[in-house]
């Protein structure tokens, strides 16, 4: 089955601290060491990578879209992208102003 990158973009309803990425990290797939999060440089925007088999980009996709409902769950805001990249392609799905 082929492997793909998820990203998912978030932009959080409060600022963001190490504590808050801290607790994040905890929360969404604890059993899962490749998956990363971090911040953008204004504190708000948040970002989550996971790796994950599926059979193509759009079952893909809909995964980065689980991932997303995952983190918005516990980080309230506003996912405005989500994003799987294969070796060959990619497909992004970004939400509306």
């Amino acid at each position: 089955m082929p492997s793909f990158t998820l990203s998912v973009a978030l932009r959080s309803s409060a600022p963001l601290d190490d504590d808050a990425i801290d607790r994040i990290r905890a929360a969404v797939r604890p059993d899962d060491p490749e998956l990363r999060v971090w911040r953008e440089p204004d504190r708000a925007v948040l970002r989550v990578a996971a790796e994950c088999e599926a059979a193509d980009l759009d079952a893909a996709l809909d995964l980065g879209k689980d991932l997303a409902d995952e983190a918005n769950a516990v980080c309230p805001g506003r996912v405005f992208e989500v994003a799987a990249m294969g070796d060959e392609d990619s497909q992004v799905w970004r939400s509306g102003p």
